[in-house]
């Protein structure tokens, strides 16, 4: 007996040292590449930190002419690469009744979608449907020559297509949507259109969405019938916006609509070929690429990608970084590897880091957080660029880049504004270091419905006014927006000014909203809140080439904290039907929501 204990323990001690061994070696590999030199922080107000105009190498045309276009417009323009802002229908079309407002009316007296009851006018969302001019207004102050919006697959397509797509659309909805596209260009403003962006047809979700393999086809004649009533209007294609976020939240931990408690045996097997994630996945490449090839035999000269959520992600402790490696490999490469083929441009949507450990996703006191719980990390939006330039471009030699999605949730509109200039330093970088980036668009104009977050997360240039019928009100990073579109510029002063209004705030003990759930142990939740809490602004220099990451000493030393958090889990789940009752947490969140 005293054998065999002996050698389970020997055995035991080998793997334990054998592990923490393989995730030392794993350390150095958890970089993308570092930010090359230091920027200077100091200097003449009017120094040019980046210029986008004359120093981008993009070789896109300059011109973008649709002589067949209702508009008959032809937008002319001597800057190479643009600017834009972004939004998608089910944020801010009103008369929409999809799977998310069903989702946020809730059922048996449960409201999955946070800051939804207690807000005026929920269901009008931005009343974009019916009032489009008033957000389109917004953008075209702004200066930008590219507008991202979206086409709702629901509102157009009203029922399943058994018998053919041209027997069950809306044709009024198809006409609204050419209107709303003829005032985008009337603006002067090219045209981003998003095929499938997180809303999902009721009819298509009653079936099980994009797990059963009829989906391919639907959408893929729903893409065709998009090209044929509205390709004159468009410039640029997406054809799907962060496919595995929205697979993951689905099918994984039915965070999302139609919600729900996902058994034991699909959160086991999700992420095999056998699985939610598995089966959804292949099905939307595969639709990907027949889209692809729809798109083109409609128009040659379309412009066709996707829209690809990537964040940084990091260990906590020194024993979470396998974790972390396997979530890499899930969610970077491994979607675009398979559809690299037939992509013209591949689409960046990034908002910061996401620090993990096997407890959960954690919010880490000294790092800096956006009130939807995004981690503010400037250098990754250039480390994520040259990673992806450098593993496509002997693959795909010719494949462009649009930042489609880069933003940050402020109500308070203090950190935004250096979260802006220092992410467009960033953008500026890489294209120094020779990614063929064509262009960035902001999210989001005006504050709008962030799914499962509701209206706690407020992501807008825009202040939008609920108690009034919506009345809108431009924050000052609206403005810092407009003056670095018209010029094309980031300049030192407008860095120092951003900077330092944020560390006048700071040595105040600034506080701002957060809209997320989170624990007596700093781990955040799929959860939102429908009030939001408060969180003190921190006092780490996190500009773009001056962030510093913890050091090994510190991740080993978080490892054993991770461990006690465990072990308090696992008592309390042991000891779930005694006196004092022990809940399990809801689903750790995973990437955006």
């Amino acid at each position: 007996m005293a054998i065999t204990l002996k050698k389970v323990c020997t055995t035991w001690a080998i793997l334990v040292i054998s592990y923490i061994a393989l995730c030392i070696v794993l350390v150095p590999f958890l970089r993308f590449q570092a930010v090359p030199g230091q920027w200077k922080l100091t200097g003449a107000r009017d120094d040019v930190l980046a210029d986008f105009y004359s120093a981008s190498p993009s070789s896109s045309s300059s011109q973008s002419c649709h002589p067949t276009s209702a508009s008959g417009l032809c937008l002319v323009t001597d800057k190479k690469f643009f600017f834009g802002l972004a939004t998608a229908p089910a944020h801010v079309e009103d008369e929409l009744n999809d799977t998310w407002l069903e989702f946020a009316r809730g059922h048996d007296g449960k409201f999955p979608v946070r800051a939804w009851q207690n807000v005026p006018i929920p269901e009008e969302r931005l009343r974009f449907w019916t009032q489009p001019e008033v957000e389109l207004d917004l953008v075209k102050e702004a200066g930008v020559s590219v507008f991202r919006l979206g086409i709702d697959w629901g509102r157009i397509v009203t029922e399943e297509p058994i018998n053919g797509i041209d027997q069950v659309v809306d044709m009024k909805a198809v006409e609204r949507y050419k209107e709303i596209l003829q005032a985008v260009r009337s603006r002067g403003m090219r045209v981003l259109l998003t095929l499938f962006h997180h809303s999902i047809p009721k009819w298509a979700m009653a079936y099980g969405g994009w797990t059963q393999n009829k989906t391919i086809g639907y959408f893929t004649e729903f893409a065709r019938f998009a090209q044929l009533h509205f390709g004159e209007y468009v410039d640029y294609w997406v054809t799907f916006n962060e496919p595995h976020i929205f697979v993951i939240l689905t099918h994984c931990t039915e965070t999302w609509p139609p919600g729900g408690q996902p058994s034991l045996k699909d959160s086991l097997v999700c992420f095999t070929p056998f699985g939610g994630y598995g089966q959804a996945m292949a099905a939307i490449s595969e639709a990907h690429n027949a889209v692809y090839n729809v798109l083109h035999e409609g128009d040659s000269k379309a412009v066709v990608g996707v829209a690809h959520h990537v964040g940084v992600m990091k260990p906590y402790g020194l024993l979470d970084v396998p974790i972390v490696m396997f979530s890499r490999w899930l969610t970077e490469f491994q979607w675009i590897d398979a559809i690299q083929d037939n992509l013209d441009f591949c689409g960046i949507n990034y908002y910061g880091q996401e620090i993990m450990s096997a407890a959960g996703l954690m919010l880490v006191p000294d790092e800096e957080y956006s009130e939807a719980g995004r981690g503010v990390y400037p250098d990754g939006l250039y480390e994520v660029l040259v990673a992806f330039h450098n593993r496509y471009k002997k693959r795909r030699p010719n494949l462009r880049y649009i930042v489609t999605e880069n933003g940050f949730a402020d109500a308070r509109d203090i950190i935004r504004r250096p979260y802006l200039v220092e992410h467009l330093l960033a953008l500026n970088a890489a294209i120094r270091e020779g990614v063929p980036v064509d262009g960035y668009i902001h999210w989001t104009v005006t504050d709008n419905w962030e799914w499962a977050d509701g209206y706690c997360p407020k992501f807008g240039l825009v202040y939008a006014d609920r108690g009034n019928n919506l009345s809108r009100h431009a924050r000052p990073s609206y403005y810092l927006y407009q003056e670095v579109v018209k010029s094309g510029l980031v300049l030192a002063g407008q860095r120092d000014d951003a900077w330092n209004t944020l560390q006048a705030d700071v040595r105040q003990g600034g506080i701002r909203p957060f809209c997320r759930l989170s624990d007596s142990h700093d781990r955040m939740w799929a959860e939102g809140l429908d009030v939001p809490t408060t969180r003190k602004i921190v006092s780490k220099d996190w500009r773009f080439g001056v962030y510093k990451d913890q050091g090994l000493i510190t991740l080993i030393s978080r490892s054993f904290q991770v461990i006690g958090i465990l072990a308090q889990d696992l008592v309390g789940w042991i000891l779930g039907s005694g006196s004092q009752k022990f809940s399990l947490p809801p689903e750790v969140r995973i990437g955006e929501l």
